[in-house]
């Protein structure tokens, strides 16, 4: 078809409203509970314009692209409301055609208050084909949908040069990571460290982060373990006219989550294994490592099983001899494999990993070491991603410690708390503060002070233990997040132990008259009872119901009970409370 004739078909297609909108499912991976729709356009199924790429390709060369993209819109949030879909809707427009001076205002907003759908129900996203220079301008267009209610999202993110300026001069409520970073994330570690930067960023920024062009089980799996929460594609519905409303009970079996506190798995350092048979010629082998440099290992392989691999130093050694090329280039693989190479399953956890590679039975330190899943090879590991990838999160949870205490500070607590959250597990949060601790400081000093919350580390920390967290706050506050069942007494305990050993902090006079005497916070002088520790505790029944914020506002409201308790301790056991927050 001729230039002529498709332009003749688009103004036929705008003309006569010729769009179908179909719909793909977002749903979020930790509830396997549907999240919304991005609506999507088709031309007519007989035109040449029919994909979405001729369609809106051919609109952007005749400058049509904001009146298609008008067009659309108002197709599909009918298409939305007639099929009474549910979740968020989620609408493409380009930043060319938000840039357009004749591009309507105000007539997504009419038409969805119309139909009686909320805007916080629809978010607009931005996609990064047709991109724009000017991102002053984009912003404030932007900001005229944020005013009136709507969500905005960035999509393909990662695709082009301006994406993450975008993210952080829009600030968006959703960004959508660009499928080139999906396709074979299982199997690729850069993928795996994008996504996880992503992910990290997000949660800082409190913004939603979904992962779309998933098309394998595996990727799914493995974004899972990432912390990834919304995902979109062909693997878990395509779009259509009549999409899936429900998540398939086939992908919704959960993934085997470590125990470990540091539940990063074997799988986040694989790498795309080199394989050869067991009959490859040595030469072969040879070739295959000057091709690649950066090679270190090469998997021998049989139906897809690891017998070994054949190292880059190993086969250097065998042909650097007098004659040992000669001798060796044309024996098979096999004879110069290492058949005691580790084989790591995906899902072992990395501590575990690094454990094996460092036992008493390895002579020597390995550099490589194979994954599998179920008993197939997936690809090959080295020990230096994984020295690196523990030794930064050491340093993580070093930057994030209380420098007084060196006991986890916000960060570790939230995500120790998502950790638990994420795997479903039942857990007390134990809140512990100190009372009449100001007056203590201004009488004593802070150099006093400080031992007085070091006293509180100190008791806590026979504690900490892989079902035990132990996390400093900040000031006198402290948390303890257990899943033991002797929790509420060993609340006691710690209690019983302060008030055994707060003598030491005293003078004779304030020992023996139980009160110090300061200053209030008007200036006044006041009697104060000495200090003491109090902890207020919020059981399974009630964390594992309650949202974030409801942990939050519930664990304080704890707090400050168990300051006006006598014994200094308050167990909250109302769940109707969590109706009113």
């Amino acid at each position: 078809m001729t230039a002529l004739q498709l332009v003749s078909e688009l103004d036929h297609i705008i003309e006569q409203q010729s769009i179908d909108a179909v719909f793909q499912p977002i749903f979020n991976v930790s509830t396997n509970q549907l999240h919304g729709y991005e609506a999507l356009s088709r031309g007519p199924k007989n035109s040449p314009l029919h994909t979405p790429f001729a369609l809106f390709t051919t609109a952007e060369k005749q400058n049509l692209l904001s009146e298609l993209e008008t067009l659309c819109r108002s197709i599909s949030i009918n298409a939305f409301h007639s099929r009474q879909l549910n979740g968020k809707l989620f609408i493409n427009i380009s930043p060319k055609a938000l840039l357009d001076p004749n591009h309507p205002k105000g007539m997504t907003l009419q038409l969805i208050k119309q139909l009686g759908i909320n805007p916080s129900d629809v978010v607009i996203e931005l996609s990064e084909q047709y991109p724009a220079d000017d991102i002053d301008l984009l912003k404030s267009c932007l900001n005229h949908y944020r005013n009136q209610g709507f969500l905005t999202a960035i999509d393909d993110l990662g695709a082009g040069y301006s994406g993450l300026r975008l993210w952080s001069e829009l600030a968006p409520d959703y960004v959508k990571i660009d499928r080139h970073f999906i396709h074979q994330i299982d199997t690729t570690a850069v993928k795996q460290e994008f996504v996880r930067s992503i992910v990290d960023l997000c949660q800082n920024l409190t913004c939603k982060v979904i992962a779309e062009g998933i098309e394998t089980n595996e990727e799914l799996t493995t974004l899972k373990q990432l912390g990834v929460t919304y995902c979109q594609g062909y693997f878990l519905g395509r779009p259509a006219l009549h999409p899936n409303q429900q998540f398939s009970s086939e992908l919704s079996t959960p993934i085997a989550q470590p125990n470990s506190r540091y539940c990063e798995t074997a799988e986040s350092l694989c790498t795309n294994a080199i394989k050869a048979s067991p009959g490859t010629q040595l030469k072969k082998i040879s070739q295959t490592f000057a091709e690649q440099p950066a090679l270190q290992a090469i998997v021998v392989t049989e139906n897809n099983k690891p017998l070994g691999i054949v190292n880059r130093s190993t086969l250097l050694e065998l042909f650097s001899t007098p004659y040992g090329r000669a001798l060796h280039e044309n024996r098979p693989a096999k004879m110069a494999m290492d058949t005691k190479v580790l084989h790591i399953d995906a899902n072992e956890q990395l501590t575990y990993v690094s454990q094996l590679l460092t036992s008493d039975s390895v002579n020597t330190v390995a550099q490589q070491f194979i994954i599998l899943r179920n008993q197939q090879l997936i690809g090959i590991g080295h020990t230096k991603d994984l020295l690196q990838r523990i030794t930064e999160h050491r340093i993580k949870m070093a930057r994030h410690a209380n420098p007084l205490t060196n006991l986890p500070g916000n960060v570790p607590i939230q995500e120790e708390l998502k950790r638990l959250r994420l795997q479903k597990k039942s857990y007390y949060l134990a809140y512990l503060d100190l009372s009449h601790f100001k007056p203590y400081n201004d009488i004593y000093g802070f150099w006093r002070g400080d031992e007085v919350i070091q006293l509180v580390a100190n008791l806590l920390l026979p504690y900490q233990n892989e079902h035990c967290f132990v996390g400093h706050i900040g000031g006198d506050d402290f948390v303890m997040i257990s899943m033991q069942d002797d929790t509420l007494a060993n609340c006691q305990t710690i209690i019983e132990l302060f008030e055994q050993q707060k003598m030491s902090f005293y003078n004779g006079d304030h020992w023996q008259a139980q009160t110090m005497q300061a200053q209030d916070r008007q200036g006044l002088q006041f009697q104060y009872p000495l200090v003491s520790l109090s902890i207020g505790v919020l059981p399974p029944l009630v964390t594992q119901q309650a949202t974030e914020y409801q942990i939050s506002t519930l664990s304080a409201q704890a707090k400050k009970q168990a300051k006006i308790a006598s014994n200094g301790f308050y167990l909250h056991e109302k769940q109707s409370t969590l109706l009113s927050l």
